[in-house]
């Protein structure tokens, strides 16, 4: 849509611009707006960022720390589960931990339907502190299990459930299902044993447990080869099924139909899709000829999967670029499928150094990727900004195809581990990890640890700095009166809207989307949009931009004998029958064939639509003299088809009908069998040139003569 008057805080040169500006630069474009730092004097692991549907943040780890800094609750013992849930603004709502005597490392959680939280890692504790059921390990050793923890809103425990066998199991991602369970994936050096109900492929194998809505187990299912493999997430598909995503280093066995990629000693992505009782439909290898390692997955808009991790390989295999670094130093990779798990491409996106702490890849809005993790990289490949401190948190744009569109390096004059972000609505970046900096960067706050050894959540929103850019359009800009249009906005980097329409009804809207603004008076009518964020204001202003034509006056139909008419001069006409439109009725008359609400839609000069109806139609005609033989045409004159009714007082089996042109010349013949005194024949005139036609109605001995007119336009 072409702009036409266009003001903003930069001017009219600057607003214009503003767009391709952001293209070319947008990791120029974000300012600081807070950050905060939350711990203790020991280490906080960070695994969940989530943006809660209070549009809160909810940060969830583990913790060695015990109730000293911002952690309010005494530790169990070693590791415990340990969250943070904060405002809009990031200020710390509440925090909880939960745990037993042993380490309890948390790596998953979601929101639940309920406005809780299910929380998932795994345990070496037994039945103490908040742990209420004993490993199933009954040894010295200790081997952890699945542990879930499901809290309210507010932070408090609710119940707890452990799954596990024998040996080693741990938990990694866990999900709420579309039937209010849970799903819960990890992986297990278990074979038959507590929870576990099939035996080992060999190594440790995915390991999956659905559970009804408290946590109780329905059933479980292992998945592998004759190697290791570790799985790191699970999501349910819209199809109601489930993908498992890890690697693995098995050969084509088990559960694994492809072959490894690389040397037997080095692992490949592997996705398995399973159905929603857990058996397995199909699975597929991603891989190039060093270690790739899977970390996230997200289903697209299509249907397919966007997988990300790190990988130390080379091209060969899926992988088709080269790292940017060494040959011993990692970059993300993205391998983009369709919902078969196919590479549609890939892509590697790295600097020159190691890139091996992927937090997150997932699709946007826009139908791009926003990608999270860490980098050691300074000015290099995919990288334009050094970092301040030592490994830093680092995120990306893609677009649709994978390609870099901007990224953003996140300062502090520490050293940070992962980074797991979201990209608001709003063009904003919300990022967390646990960093060990001092005040320096984007970072404002000091650690716990005055040594600067121990490190601790950080969170910090760095807001697009990029003015707003107005801009709408509509499926038509021409409407007609009595008649409503809707608004399309297509703005950008706004957070607010307001509009103005002048002549319509309703005349302002403060939505981003205003629907169904309908105008009654015909002229020219200006569009006022103004979009502002945090940064400033945009005004777009369109004036003569809706052109509303005068309809015509109301119509109505009329009925003589079988026959439907609407007002002539019209450019064309389309009837209905019960709302559903008549094949080739595009005449101002129309002769129903059956009873019915019939309705015609008439187009004026301007291309208004005017709209008639007439109900409960029935078919009558005059009645027939039934003491003689006799037979009417309708309509007279006719253009499409037209109907003879006729009655013959000594009926015969079949009656003959002709038509003979003006030489007399035979053009139409038919034999209709029936026994009923009165019949109607319908006449398609399509072949018919205008002119008067006799038509001959033959019954035995008797026979009707009339004359017919058809007129063509």
């Amino acid at each position: 849509m072409a702009r036409n008057t266009h003001s903003s805080l930069q001017g009219l040169a600057i607003g214009v611009l503003s767009l391709f500006a952001f293209q070319i630069s947008a990791q120029n474009n974000f300012v600081h707006q807070w950050d905060h730092r939350y711990g203790g004097m020991m280490n906080e692991h960070l695994e969940v960022l989530l943006q809660t549907t209070d549009h809160g943040f909810l940060m969830a780890g583990s913790s060695l720390s015990t109730n000293d800094g911002d952690k309010s609750q005494p530790s169990r013992g070693l590791l415990d589960y340990y969250v943070v849930k904060t405002d809009a603004n990031g200020l710390k709502l509440w925090d909880a931990r939960f745990g037993g005597a042993l380490d309890d490392e948390l790596f998953s959680a979601q929101q639940t339907s309920d406005g809780g939280f299910i929380l998932g890692g795994y345990s070496n504790s037994g039945n103490d502190g908040d742990k209420t059921q004993p490993n199933w390990d009954n040894t010295t050793h200790n081997y952890a299990d699945y542990w879930v923890v499901k809290i309210d809103g507010n932070g408090n425990k609710q119940w707890d459930k452990r799954y596990g066998g024998i040996y080693e199991d741990k938990l990694m991602s866990v999900i709420q299902t579309i039937d209010g369970g849970y799903l819960l994936g990890g992986f297990s050096e278990s074979s038959i044993s507590g929870d576990r109900t099939e035996t080992s492929r060999g190594g440790p194998d995915y390991w999956i447990v659905k559970t009804d809505a408290t946590g109780n187990k329905l059933w479980d299912k292992r998945f592998g080869g004759n190697r290791n493999e570790q799985l790191k997430s699970v999501i349910q598909t819209t199809d109601g099924n489930y993908v498992l995503g890890g690697f693995t280093w098995s050969d084509p066995v088990g559960d694994n139909t492809q072959s490894c990629r690389g040397p037997i000693n080095y692992c490949d992505y592997w996705i398995v899709k399973v159905d929603a009782t857990g058996n397995k439909m199909w699975d597929q290898r991603y891989g190039g000829a060093a270690n790739d390692n899977l970390v996230s997955m997200y289903e697209c808009s299509d249907h397919g999967l966007i997988i990300g991790g790190y990988s130390y390989s080379s091209v060969g295999g899926e992988k088709s670029e080269n790292n940017y670094g060494a040959a011993n130093t990692a970059d993300y990779w993205l391998v983009k499928t369709d919902a078969l798990g196919n590479k549609v491409w890939d892509k590697t996106i790295g600097g020159n150094l190691n890139e091996e702490e992927l937090g997150d890849v997932y699709q946007t809005s826009d139908g791009g990727f926003f990608v999270s993790g860490s980098s050691y990289s300074n000015v290099n490949g995919d990288k334009t900004e050094r970092n301040l401190g030592g490994e830093q948190s680092w995120v990306i744009k893609l677009d649709g195809n994978g390609n870099v569109k901007w990224d953003k390096t996140i300062f502090n004059p520490g050293h940070d581990e992962t980074g797991i972000g979201i990209l608001l609505d709003n063009g904003s970046i919300v990022l967390a990890n646990v960093s060990n900096g001092g005040i320096g960067g984007y970072k404002t706050e000091m650690t716990h640890d005055p040594s600067q050894i121990t490190y601790d959540f950080w969170i910090v929103k760095l807001q697009n700095a990029v003015l707003p850019i107005a801009e709408f359009a509509t499926s038509n800009e021409n409407v007609c009166t009595k008649n409503c249009i809707d608004f399309q906005n297509t703005s950008l980097f706004g957070n607010s809207y307001e509009w103005y329409f002048p002549g319509g009804n309703p005349s302002t809207s403060n939505a981003q989307y205003p629907t169904n603004i309908c105008y009654d008076v015909a002229g020219t009518y200006n569009v006022t949009l103004i979009v502002q964020n945090d940064i400033g204001t945009d005004t777009l202003l369109m004036p003569n931009y809706i052109h509303v034509l005068q309809a015509s006056n109301p119509i109505n139909i009329s009925s003589i004998n079988d026959t439907l008419y609407a007002p002539q001069g019209f450019v064309s006409y389309e009837w209905y029958l019960n709302n559903v439109s008549i094949v080739f009725s595009n005449n101002y008359y129309f002769v129903p064939q059956q009873p019915g609400n019939y309705s015609v839609s008439a187009i004026d000069q301007n291309g208004c639509s005017i709209v008639a109806n007439i109900n409960d139609v029935i078919l009558k005609t005059d009645q027939l003299d039934k003491n003689v033989s006799s037979a009417t045409l309708f309509p007279n004159p006719a253009q499409d088809n037209f109907v003879i009714r006729y009655h013959f007082t000594q009926h015969e089996k079949s009656v003959s009908i002709d038509i003979y042109d003006a030489i007399s010349k035979l053009v139409y013949h038919d034999v209709v069998n029936g026994t009923a005194d009165e019949m109607h024949y319908i006449v398609e005139t399509a072949k018919l040139n205008s002119g008067i036609y006799r038509v001959s109605i033959q019954s035995g001995n008797e026979q009707i003569n009339k004359n017919i007119v058809i007129q063509r336009e």
